[in-house]
């Protein structure tokens, strides 16, 4: 088997508060196995402090456990986003809509430690995906980041892992669909 690239990854707490100890419910199964993924081969966690207290406040027993793991065998790097690299200005400027500009901000600190690091973050949140992918335009930089989300099947999570986490087109936040030709 070919050395699989490392990679630094972004990994939002709502995958470590969904990856509970022996629930059989589909999403917390894919969180736990997404993570193991991570623990058996080579790619890394890049915590900021701001994602560490978040993990600390929601991840499951599970999480501590494979977190724990995780910094035993060196596998956790701390980052630090400059503060001249933070979005929140700007997303405070430029996203006029109140409700969603509150739900990007709660969410930027993803993206600015993905932007710091190898631009893949791994979250369950669909809804800021979304929204990040809508605001594109205002903020560029986000376009180059790469989104997974474990819990959906189309993704095959594992296998993107497992073949190096490449940031492929249409993982992209900046990705648009082409319209069918008519």
């Amino acid at each position: 088997m070919a050395k699989v690239r490392s990679r630094l990854l972004v990994i939002d707490a709502s995958i470590a508060m969904a990856a509970g100890d022996v629930s059989m419910n589909p999403t917390s199964r894919n969180c736990r196995e997404f993570l193991q993924t991570i623990l058996q081969i080579c790619h890394l966690m890049a915590l900021t402090v701001p994602i560490q207290e978040e993990w600390n406040r929601h991840q499951s027993r599970f999480a501590r456990q494979w977190r724990k793991l995780m910094m035993a065998r060196k596998k956790i790097e701390l980052v630090e986003v400059p503060p001249e690299r933070s979005l929140e200005r700007r997303i405070i400027r430029t996203i006029r809509d109140a409700p969603i500009a509150a739900i990007i901000e709660k969410d930027r600190r993803l993206i600015e430690a993905a932007l710091v690091t190898d631009k893949r973050v791994a979250s369950l949140d669909d809804q800021v995906r979304g929204h990040f992918k809508a605001h594109r335009d205002t903020l560029p930089e986000a376009r180059s980041i790469c989104w997974v989300n474990p819990n959906t099947p189309d993704e095959e999570i594992v296998a993107w892992l497992r073949s190096g986490a490449p940031s492929d087109p249409f993982r992209a936040l900046g990705h648009t669909p082409r319209e069918a030709e008519r």
